[in-house]
């Protein structure tokens, strides 16, 4: 073998990085007044890569449910959009294409980070990520120039490299969860430069002032510590948690709308259709009322929803859903649902078939999946998620780097169909 070809299984995993890196950079170049930067990029990379697999012909085992399960979404939405009157179709196009590029991609990040030595890329990667946005986010918060909720026209919230605090914040906890997952994988020390990332990072999100991402963080902390400790430990853990807990929702004003939501209750029915918007003063209470009146709206036309992408411009609020399934139902219909099963399900494979060998594996395993059931919850109760493009590349590194085997190389699984032998 010539010294070119045993280089050669390092290209697509390169390549990998620099095509979520040019994604990356042309959303900041977008929030910096360079118009259209960040759809080209994501028409690049889902071009560059269709291209890899079309090389190969390969799907990754590991990838294979979720990538069913994101072709069938695909093919519901495609039939969904066909017969439905959409008030947006560039919007369903836009979806569909973003389905495509998240099988693609899962599909070569599950593939081709297979070895400690591959990590290198996506660790220079995310350690850019981590830096340019914690800059970013200062910058936007003592500038002036930060996200303004026009309810508290007095906090400055930072939204780093994305366009929204929320989305920013989630992004920012997956890089720092996956620059310690390769940390771990790598058995590198936790240095001072590692330690001054971690702590941008959590700067950056503290300045989002994203109590969706602060609760998650949470979750994946005290998650991996349940695991860890004892039975002694644990109920250490809840007895200090509790309190906590209690303090942070007494102290934090970034909580304290929250404390309507009783009168709210009293005063809302989802069975009724005319609802006292008076009682809506915080987004939690906005997000109940557009479940219901989505739910009732979505039952109108069942089989096939009203279209993918189009959940802003067709409910009754002007709103997506802010639940991923009730999204799934709206505007694919039980089709489109069916087919959000089968992804979910591809992932939860994911999670469960994480390498379990070594020390490292292990805690890299739980931090993994801490951040996935916290992001699945966040998805129920906050956020859409599909349409953020790089909150799920993050989410789906995170996992390809966790996956990755600390153990001796070994040849990844793969189905393919090309006979043996095949370039």
């Amino acid at each position: 073998m010539t010294a070119s070809a045993g280089l050669a299984p390092a290209h697509p995993a390169r390549l990998l990085v620099a095509l979520l890196g040019l994604r990356w950079l042309a959303g900041v170049a977008d929030n910096s007044g360079l118009r259209a930067g960040s759809e080209v990029a994501a028409v690049v990379m889902l071009a560059a890569l269709g291209l890899m697999f079309l090389n190969r012909m390969q799907l990754t085992r590991d990838a294979s449910l979720l990538v069913t399960g994101l072709l069938a979404w695909l093919f519901t939405g495609a039939l969904s959009a066909l017969a439905t009157d959409m008030p947006r179709p560039v919007e369903a196009v836009a979806l569909l294409a973003l389905l495509l590029l998240y099988a693609l991609f899962a599909n070569a990040a599950l593939g081709h980070w297979r070895s400690v030595a591959a990590l290198a890329a996506p660790r220079r990667l995310l350690t850019g990520f981590i830096a340019l946005g914690a800059t970013l986010s200062l910058w936007q918060c003592v500038s002036g120039s930060g996200f303004i909720d026009p309810g508290k026209p007095g906090v400055i919230r930072a939204f780093g490299s994305d366009v929204h605090p929320v989305s920013f914040a989630i992004q920012i906890l997956a890089a720092l969860l996956a620059l310690e997952v390769i940390r771990l994988k790598t058995g590198a020390r936790a240095g001072a430069v590692h330690l001054a990332l971690l702590m941008l990072g959590a700067l950056a999100l503290y300045l989002t002032f994203a109590r969706t991402a602060w609760v998650m963080a949470l979750m994946v902390v005290a998650l991996a510590l349940w695991q860890r400790g004892s039975a002694a430990q644990r109920l250490g853990l809840v007895a200090l948690a509790l309190p906590l807990g209690l303090a942070g929702l007494a102290l934090s004003d970034r909580f304290a709308d929250l404390a309507s939501l009783p009168l709210f209750w009293q005063n809302f029915s989802f069975v009724e259709t005319v609802f006292d918007h008076r009682y809506i003063d915080n987004s939690v209470s906005w997000r109940i009322v557009n479940w219901s009146y989505g739910l009732r709206q979505a039952m109108q036309q069942p089989l096939l929803g009203f279209g993918p992408g189009q959940s802003a411009h067709a409910s009754q609020f002007s709103l997506e859903m802010h639940n991923l399934v009730l999204e799934g139902f709206f505007e694919g219909g039980i089709l489109g649902f069916v087919a959000l099963l089968i992804t979910l399900a591809g992932l939860l494979r994911i999670h469960h078939r994480l390498p379990v060998a070594t020390a490292a594996d292990r805690q890299a395993r739980r931090l993994a999946n801490g951040f996935g059931l916290a992001l699945f919850l966040a998805v129920l109760f906050s956020t859409s998620l599909v349409d953020q493009l790089m909150t799920v590349l993050l989410y789906l590194t995170l996992l390809a780097v966790a996956g990755t085997p600390t153990d001796p190389p070994r040849k990844t699984p793969r189905l393919s169909w090309l006979p043996p032998g095949s370039p």
